[in-house]
């Protein structure tokens, strides 16, 4: 070995020492959250320790599958340990229960860490594909120290985004601005090679990918939420949102029917992600709701097609509801306002998230639409004058439902139902339950429904009707276990059989405890609901919602009221949090804004330039045998083994040159005399060879791959910037 590259391969091993640092940071950023801090820095140490002793157990003659058994075996013994001896009343009566609990620890995160850490640096030193698991277990160990501010969660963690918040700034910039450096930092430790140039274009193509983070990620503004789930049309899916996007602000007639504003009947619903945080209303006036609950209606589904309720064709048809978000202020459907029944409410929305139409309180009469005060935070903000409901759905009984103006078509519109002989039999049966005195009455009617069906049904996303004919007849006469939009649907039917006016809403309902006495109410994806109601002559449409008393589904978390009302002050354009006289990090986070600006920059044309550089040099090494005489079998020679490693077919490492070419010699014969003449001008001090007959067997070579080789591989190594590094 020359002293150049003994010196090369001194660079390369002392970097390797680097790995325990990494994994010692790896296994501190894991733990940080889950232990107590000396527990953290003894588990750094232990991992640290852990990957300087792979080294020599790598060069071990154990079998690669020895050690990673034994290493996983040691794991699961770990965490199995730590497990019984947190649980032993043996254990705790000699330590004590702070005792136990350390010690139980020590074994299932210490130990644990230990075990894996050694098996994976020593499966990595002894095959190199395991250090894209290194990479892996790298970047989630990172990731999960700032989860917190995932789905929406700009307070979190609270050490961090509180200081950053205080000063006006944002703390998403500087968690990517963590992550991208770690990224960075770790990228260029695992990706190791014994030569300089692939060395250089693997850590390249980290770059590469942190340049794609730091471009395509939303520096500011809140995570995007997951597409809809829920089948209420509320949101648009993933494969609409553009058109949604494009459609925002154009009133949509009331007579198409878009895929995302269809009630669905979905079995085994995933509930993932339904915390992020959809939108923040203000209340401007205080008002409790009779029920309890805050509904904000999006939609209505009035149209009976056979099998579900869809939205109304005509325009003239549930016109209480906005079709589309507007660009001034806009008067809705004529709203009946009584004293008694109902009081004007102003709100205020500012969406977090995509929605296929504006959302509002119960029952809207205004929509107009306001300037954004955050536009990094909200998608678009809106005032909503609303009729909110006062009475309560008891003193509604004895008032005739439908409306005095409406034609017979209208009424037949809200009435139609199932021909279902089963829906008529249960609607009798139900109306058996009321007081005789109470049977003709509307309202009595449809309170006796909703109450009926909270008695017998049980919630749950995991139900199993989506299949049937009629969903909601396989819902209702068999094992009644079903979600909202089940319920609203079997609800509007039995109503709609006893002749009472209905049909299903759907948006976001909120519990009013969750205002927690502020202003603001955090609307999620859990508040996601479908529900039943009727009309009342003088009032309008009310709720009349189902709420089953038994739930095989655990109720959704409360919001975080921090986040509540810090979202809620930006929805007001007001400073989320009081700025310090001194503000220490106004600085950092101008220089962080920078950093990142220079970066991307520089990163960007560094890439551009790399990749420029790398053309023009494989270009120059394909024509300079046409160009020069000089050294002419050494360039011709180079030039085709370039051609050759477009295609894939390379020299292996300690391979000679003329057993390359003997193992190609079946894809291009003439490589084979082409590769001697090379060698005995190089080697055998013969002179320069004719130069007509290498350029000849150049030539010859490249038809021979032309002919052995499919278009689309000899296109594609054409097209890649870096195949004559792979050439040797």
């Amino acid at each position: 070995m020359t002293d150049r590259s003994a010196s090369a391969s001194g660079f390369w091993e002392r970097l390797a020492l680097a790995a325990p640092v990494v994994y010692a940071a790896t296994a501190a950023a894991f733990l940080y959250p889950l232990s107590e801090i000396d527990l953290t820095l003894i588990a750094a140490a232990l991992t640290a320790i852990a990957a300087l002793l792979a080294v020599p157990l790598a060069r071990t003659s154990l079998h690669t599958w020895v050690i990673a058994a034994v290493g996983t075996l040691g794991l699961i013994l770990s965490i199995w340990a730590g497990s019984a001896i947190s649980g032993s009343p043996t254990i705790a009566g000699l330590l004590g229960a702070s005792g136990t609990l350390l010690l139980g620890n020590l074994f299932s995160t210490v130990l644990a860490c230990g075990s894996f850490a050694i098996t994976l640096r020593t499966l990595t030193l002894r095959r190199r594909i395991f250090s894209l698991l290194e990479v892996l277990c790298v970047g989630l160990s990172f990731a999960q120290l700032v989860a917190a501010h995932r789905f929406g969660a700009i307070n979190r963690p609270f050490e961090l985004a509180d200081s950053i918040i205080a000063q006006g700034g944002d703390p998403t910039v500087a968690l990517l601005a963590i992550g991208a450096i770690s990224a960075a930092l770790i990228l260029g430790l695992l990706f190791r090679e014994r030569s300089l140039w692939r060395s250089l274009m693997h850590i390249g193509i980290g770059l590469l990918l942190l340049l794609g983070v730091l471009t395509s990620t939303h520096m500011l503004g809140l995570p995007s939420p997951p597409p809809a789930s829920t089948g209420l049309g509320l949101r648009p899916d993933e494969k609409n949102k553009q058109d949604s996007d494009k459609k925002s602000g154009q009133p949509r007639p009331k007579d198409s029917q878009n895929d995302n504003e269809r009630l669905e009947f979905r079995d085994n619903y995933d509930s993932q992600g339904k915390q992020v945080p959809l939108a923040v209303v203000l209340l401007h006036d205080d008002y409790s709701p009779p029920t309890g609950l805050y509904y904000f209606r999006q939609t209505a589904f009035s149209q009976y097609n056979g099998k579900r309720l869809v939205s109304a064709t005509s325009a003239e048809l549930d016109n209480d509801i906005a079709a589309s978000f507007v660009t001034r202020k806009t008067q809705l459907g004529q709203v009946p306002n009584t004293d008694e029944d109902r009081v004007e409410l102003e709100t205020t929305v500012a969406l977090l998230a995509d929605h296929t139409r504006p959302f509002a309180l119960e029952t809207a009469q205004t929509i107009e639409p306001l300037e954004n005060p955050n536009p990094g935070r909200f998608r678009r903000v809106y005032r909503v004058t609303s009729e909110a409901l006062l009475s309560k759905l008891e003193m509604l009984i004895g008032r005739p439902t439908g409306s005095a103006g409406w034609d017979e078509a209208t009424f037949k519109h809200y009435t139609q139902a199932p021909q279902d002989p089963r829906y008529a039999e249960l609607a009798q049966e139900i109306l058996g339950t009321l007081h005789e005195s109470l049977r003709s009455d509307s309202v009595a009617r449809a309170l006796a429904v909703s109450i009926w069906l909270s008695r017998v049904g049980t919630y749950s996303l995991k139900s199993g009707h989506a299949k049937a004919d009629d969903p909601t007849a396989d819902f209702l006469f068999g094992d009644r276990v079903g979600y909202c939009v089940h319920f609203a649907h079997a609800a509007v039917y039995l109503m709609r059989t006893l002749g009472v006016p209905a049909r299903v809403g759907a948006g976001y309902v909120v519990d009013e405890a969750a205002r927690q006495g502020g202003s603001s109410i955090l609307v999620t994806g859990a508040n996601s609901h479908a529900w039943p109601e009727f009309y009342v002559d003088g009032v309008g449409w009310v709720v009349d919602d189902v709420s089953p008393a038994q739930s095989m589904d655990a109720p959704p978390p409360p919001p975080d009221p921090d986040l509540q009302r810090l979202l809620g002050e930006m929805a007001r354009g007001l400073k989320p949090l009081p700025q310090s006289e001194d503000r220490p990090l106004e600085p950092l986070i101008e220089t962080a804004r920078l950093f990142r600006i220079w970066l991307t920059r520089g990163l960007g044309l560094g890439l551009l330039v790399s990749v420029i550089a790398l053309y023009l040099i494989k270009l120059w090494r394909r024509i300079a045998p046409h160009l020069s005489s000089d050294g002419l079998s050494r360039v011709a020679y180079r030039a085709e083994l370039d051609r050759l490693a477009e295609v894939s077919f390379r020299r292996g490492f300690g391979e000679t040159r003329e057993r390359f070419a003997d193992r190609i010699a079946h894809l291009a014969p003439s490589f084979v005399p082409l590769t001697q003449k090379h060698l005995a001008a190089k080697f055998a001090r013969q002179g320069e060879v004719d130069a007509d007959q290498v350029r000849e067997l150049s030539r010859a070579v490249a038809r021979e791959v032309r002919g052995g080789v499919s278009w689309w591989r000899r296109w594609l190594g054409a097209l890649s910037p870096w195949s004559w590094l792979l050439s040797r």
